[in-house]
């Protein structure tokens, strides 16, 4: 678990890995969320005692002397937070130091899943996106990555080269966030599929019914979602319309395949909860069950009425 002043020192400075998402390029979290948290407006999420964390902390030593033991490059910890020359409120922490070398070692613990990922010369963006703010900030010429994939299934190792250009993109990105949002307490412009419960968590509650004006903006963004939604209409309506036409080539058998396809249509059945009968003749037992969640729902309908065709 973080302690209290790990907490505030994380919102004090965009680290390594909140750059991924403060560049709009992270799979695990968003501009507004790093936003969010920075502000104070939302709780740094401690995922110290997630699993797949704890797992990877355990194994950042053996990680490290993997590392070692296959390129012949002894490593150091670094048991301090690095600050930029420029701007102190970009840091990093790293794994490791590359003794008797300008480098620095960033280690990773990775599911058999993930392993793709890591093929050829294959890195997830995030991770490149970290190391080169860990050099933006150390100043190194290089970062290794290494990563145990599967506990024991791989183990590769990468190099990044130093690159100026990206390094000052990254840099120069990371200071207007700073400066433009989280200092003035302004949110990001960029909204990304992922802000869902970030936006619940910083408007949780619908307040007054009064209408507010939205203007121009909000209809293009109703009209777009309308037209989306008429798209994916008609497009789950071929995708079920060419699965039937699958079933009709496959008749009475479960399996079917060709020289690149292998198709199933198998019986199979799922045990549920009758929860209507069970609130009528159980209701004491469905009322010590029951669960109540607060969400806010979006829902858009249409003022204007449509002309008819004569």
């Amino acid at each position: 678990m973080l302690t209290k002043e790990q907490v505030e020192e994380r919102t004090a400075y965009i680290g390594s890995s909140d750059a991924a998402a403060v560049l709009g390029m992270s799979r695990w979290s968003t501009p507004i969320r790093v936003w969010a948290e920075k502000t104070g407006q939302l709780p740094v999420e401690d995922i110290s005692n997630h699993l797949a964390v704890e797992v990877g902390n355990e194994l950042e030593d053996l990680v490290c002397k993997l590392f070692t033991k296959r390129t012949g490059k002894e490593v150091r910890r670094v048991n301090e937070t690095l600050i930029h020359p420029k701007h102190p409120f970009i840091r990093t922490n790293i794994d490791r130091r590359v003794v008797a070398e300008d480098a620095v070692l960033e280690a990773k613990t990775a599911s058999a899943w993930k392993a793709k990922e890591w093929s050829g010369e294959d890195i997830p963006q995030e991770y490149i996106i970290q190391v080169f703010h860990q050099l933006a900030v150390t100043g190194k010429e290089k970062g290794y990555i290494a990563v145990l994939i599967g506990g024991n299934m791989d183990f590769v190792w990468k190099e990044i080269h130093r690159d100026e250009k990206i390094i000052s993109d990254i840099v120069r990105r990371e200071v207007a966030f700073w400066n433009d949002f989280v200092v003035p307490k302004k949110m990001p412009l960029q909204v990304t599929r992922n802000d869902a419960d970030t936006l619940f968590g910083l408007f949780p509650e619908g307040g007054e019914e009064e209408e507010i004006e939205l203007g121009d903006e909000a209809n293009a963004l109703a009209d777009e979602l309308e037209a989306m939604g008429k798209d994916a209409y008609a497009l789950e309506g071929q995708i079920e319309k060419t699965r039937n036409a699958l079933r009709v080539l496959l008749k009475d058998h479960a399996v079917g395949k060709t020289d690149r396809w292998r198709i199933t249509w198998k019986n199979q059945s799922r045990t549920g909860l009758d929860t209507k009968k069970l609130k009528k003749e159980k209701p004491e037992v469905c009322a010590e069950f029951s669960t109540t969640t607060k969400s806010r729902v979006l829902r858009i309908s249409s003022l204007v009425t449509e002309p008819k065709s004569e």
